[in-house]
């Protein structure tokens, strides 16, 4: 007969499944969904990306877009899309679960971010129909503990950047979203206090408000349009300062300034910008404006050169911006999906499953080299399960179970 605490894996064993869920704040009209593998516990574990399903929006998308953009609804409509947006949410981890043949050990909901402004920040979303549908552990509101300790509660996910593609090299991770954020992995060696995270500048909303007001298509699928373009100089240079302006290394304020609410309000006025070009050339215009305005903000911050460039987010798949990226760095640029094998638009989602993870393992992932402070609770909120045996619930110091 074996006790409690033989038959149980010691923490570097430990081997659990965990859910993760993400929209961006361009709301394209997917839920994105991914299950991540973890062998191990805390800063030591190692995460593999297992499936990845999105789930179609369809009206709920236009819903949450109106809150994004601040219209003004009844408290019966915001109870009406968040119950809505977790009903979604179950229905997508299901799909996710039944793809895989695989139920998880915990599910991490982003939530939708409509508003984000610390000290006031709002992901919407009902966490309850997924915890009552799916039957496990669930945790939520992934930024609060934070922005109520003071932080920015953004960029949340450079620590599992870390955690899912730290390695013996330096490199940069942009996720190419709604807006651009960025992360700069340190090699292990160098750990985790050389991590540094920010938002870059605005993206998609740019790329899909050229697409609908030129193209009448709701983006330029993989940048063709932008491809047969030709970049109009002063004008790319003109969106590129208003998006990301040029800053002195004393007078320059938090990183977290250079993202607006989220809503994405100043696209139409510097797409108006293009209005004297061909459809073709405002799309090359506004991709190379991006790629100038990241490029710029990054080498910025970094300290030494990375050896290669990660791209995620859906418009790693705009062919005009990744080459325009790749312009203006020395070094390789490659997706996620080439280097690691992880779907671009997956990226964030199994992120999120890690980040939740590691909250499991009493680890807070808000690094206050990146919020700008640490969160004195342990980070997200959790819905247990009757029954369920519960995680972990002592506090690590980020620098426990860290190997090289």
């Amino acid at each position: 007969m074996y006790s409690m605490h033989e038959i149980h894996p010691p923490p570097q064993e430990r081997r659990r499944f965990v859910a993760g869920t993400m929209t961006g704040t361009s709301i394209d009209g997917d839920l994105d969904t991914a299950l991540v593998e973890i062998v191990g516990f805390g800063l030591s574990m190692r995460a593999q990306f297992v499936a990845g399903h999105s789930h179609e929006l369809g009206e709920l998308a236009a819903d949450l877009r109106r809150i994004a953009m601040q219209e003004p609804l009844a408290a019966s409509a915001f109870a009406r899309i968040g119950r809505a947006f977790g009903e979604a949410h179950a229905d997508a981890l299901t799909e996710l679960c039944a793809i895989a043949g695989i139920a998880p050990d915990l599910a991490v909901l982003h939530g939708q971010t409509v508003f984000h402004a610390p000290p006031l920040t709002w992901q919407l979303l009902d966490p309850w129909p997924v915890a009552t549908r799916l039957q496990c552990r669930v945790r939520y509101d992934l930024r609060g503990a934070n922005v109520a300790n003071g932080g920015q509660g953004a960029p949340i996910t450079p620590l599992a950047d870390f955690v899912l593609f730290g390695c013996t090299e330096d490199l940069i991770v942009m996720n190419l979203g709604g807006f651009i954020n960025a992360t700069l992995v340190p090699s292990k060696e160098r750990g985790i206090d050389a991590i540094r995270g920010f938002d870059v500048c605005a993206c998609n909303h740019l790329l899909d408000r050229v697409a609908r007001t030129r193209l009448g298509t709701s983006f330029d699928k993989d940048g063709e349009a932008a491809l047969r373009g030709v970049a109009h100089e002063r004008t790319s240079r003109e969106i590129s300062r208003a998006i990301a302006p040029e800053r002195s290394s004393i007078d320059r304020p938090d990183a977290s300034a250079r993202r607006s609410l989220g809503t994405g309000d100043e696209a139409a006025r510097l797409i108006e910008l293009t209005s004297h070009l061909c459809p073709d050339d405002a799309c090359r215009t506004v991709a190379d404006a991006i790629a100038d305005a990241a490029m710029r903000v990054i080498l910025s911050e970094t300290a030494s050169p990375a050896t290669r460039i990660l791209l995620a987010g859906g418009s790693a798949r705009n062919q005009a911006l990744r080459d325009a990226i790749a312009r203006r760095t020395n070094a390789p640029v490659q997706t996620t999906a080439e280097s690691h094998g992880i779907p671009i638009h997956m990226r964030e989602a199994a992120e999120i499953a890690i980040l939740g993870a590691l909250a499991d393992d009493g680890v807070r992932y808000a690094l206050p080299q990146v919020t700008g402070t640490a969160s004195r609770v342990m980070d997200s909120a959790v819905i247990e399960q009757l029954g369920a045996r519960s995680a972990p619930t002592s506090e690590l110091n980020l620098h426990d179970s860290l190997t090289a």
